[in-house]
């Protein structure tokens, strides 16, 4: 054994207590040194149970309804059943919608967790908790805040080696919103605006055109000018550093050194041919297209697909449907207050089972499905009743909901907890968000009782859950 100095990374020594890098080649932990304990963490990342590389977390804003997707009940009244059935799937004794054929077909690439549940019921206060796993406190439409607990990407970026020429963390196709207020809990909050994603943004005339042919363009903070050469660019870089060395020595503040870190990274992905090529979809082939769907929830997760290949760490894709004007609905996103069935059978059902069950598909052909932890959910799930809107509608139900993890050392072919008939109440195995930002974490093989310090230096707890084990196979 060598007693050189061991060179930590500060993703290693985030991981590590701090008491145990007191010395950098010799610490004793019961009876390794660390040489030995960074030796073992690599041989380890060679067996069956290895940490996942990357994470795709699709976002079903709104709620999707458990009755009508992953948790039939066949034996309720019509006015809890609705006008679904069950059918079959890939695993004997796994029954889904009758409106997920496809995504029935790979029940044995996937684990379907019935048994989620929390205590809150707007949509801003949940979607922060199913963001970050951290329950904010309040059950309102709250708005962000520096003092917000991170969102899981940014943690992902914070402590995970971040790829080289890409963001570490991508959010697409659009940061969201509930009555005017932006979610909260979907940057980096008190980690700092150095670890907000680097957001794809949808075009905008993707909303306006009902002739899209689901296409997400390159983003427009990655195109140059086109007086403007990759030397120029360089150019203008150098001669900012200078002017920002001057500056910084006149003002050493967190703000500071915060945008340039960001402006730093932003230099970096637009001189990066690879970083412009990843996210061009056009490289892909029309064959492709169209078996993710034109639509945006399809074209949202082959660049989600596209994302993780290059390299990128996490990957938030809000998974809505973004429709030309059918008259049906306010409602684009899972938020089915009324027109509830309408929507289902004509955009939100469909769209998910072709684009969720491409991108399983796709991962797993391109040897991507066991490094890439996969989750599928909302911030709640729908009332057990349907109401009297026009058109019918589920509201907000946050007590019993449904929850799909694929890939990433999940065992697919399994159903975890239970509901009672109505799908109403959790009857065992009850699983919180602080369990699925647990599970999350340490599937990426980041300690979820980690501390991380804030801009401020004050330490926190990046989870307050335990991961689900039973779920890993």
């Amino acid at each position: 054994m060598s007693d050189q100095p061991v060179r930590i990374s500060p993703w290693q020594e985030a991981l590590l207590p701090r008491r145990q890098l007191l010395r950098a080649g010799a610490v004793a932990l019961g009876g390794l040194t660390l040489t030995d304990m960074l030796r073992h963490e690599a041989t380890a990342a060679t067996v069956a149970d290895r940490p996942a590389k990357h994470c795709i977390f699709v976002f079903l804003n709104g709620g999707p309804s458990q009755l009508d997707t992953f948790d039939m009940k066949p034996g309720a009244p019509d006015a809890i059943r609705g006008p679904y059935r069950q059918i079959s799937t890939s695993v004997p004794g796994i029954q889904i919608s009758e409106k997920l054929p496809q995504l029935a077909a790979l029940a044995h690439r996937y684990a379907i967790i019935r048994s989620a549940t929390h205590h809150l019921s707007a949509h801003n206060s949940s979607a922060a908790y199913a963001l970050s796993g951290h329950s904010p406190g309040t059950d309102a439409n709250i708005s962000p805040t520096p003092n917000d607990h991170p969102t899981y990407g940014s943690v992902v970026a914070r402590v995970l080696p971040p790829p080289d020429k890409m963001p570490p963390f991508v959010l697409t196709p659009t940061f969201l919103f509930d009555m005017g207020f932006p979610t909260p809990s979907a940057g980096g909050g008190w980690l700092g605006l150095a670890y907000d994603p680097f957001p794809v943004v949808r075009n905008r005339m993707m909303n306006r055109s009902p002739k899209w042919e689901g296409k997400l363009p390159i983003p427009e903070g990655l195109q140059l000018p086109p007086d403007v050469s990759s030397g120029r660019l360089s150019a203008r870089r150098s001669l900012l550093a200078g002017i920002d060395d001057e500056f910084a020595r006149a003002h050493r503040q967190a703000s500071s050194l915060t945008l340039d870190a960001v402006q730093g990274k932003a230099f970096d992905l637009i001189l990066s041919a690879d970083s412009r090529t990843a996210f061009d979809l056009s490289l892909e082939s029309a064959a492709t297209h169209d078996r993710y769907g034109r639509h945006e929830m399809g074209q949202v997760l082959l660049l989600s697909r596209r994302m993780i290949e290059a390299g990128v760490r996490f990957v938030t894709a809000n998974a809505v449907s973004n429709p030309p004007n059918t008259g049906l609905s306010a409602f684009q996103i899972w938020d089915t207050h009324f027109d509830h069935y309408k929507l289902y059978d004509s955009h939100l059902l469909p769209e998910l089972d072709q684009s969720l069950s491409a991108l399983l598909t796709d991962l797993y052909d391109r040897g991507l499905y066991d490094d890439t932890l996969v989750i599928v959910m909302g911030e709640m799930g729908r009332t057990p009743r349907i109401n009297n809107s026009p058109g019918g509608g589920r509201d907000h139900w946050a007590k019993a909901y449904s929850i799909l993890m694929a890939g990433g050392g999940i065992r697919g072919g399994q159903v975890y907890g239970a509901t009672d008939a109505h799908a109403a109440e959790v009857k065992d195995r009850p699983v919180r968000p602080d369990d699925i930002a647990a599970t999350l974490f340490d599937r990426l093989g980041i300690p979820h009782d980690l501390m991380l310090n804030d801009v401020a230096n004050r330490p926190h707890r990046i989870s307050d859950g335990e991961p689900v084990t039973e779920l890993y196979g």
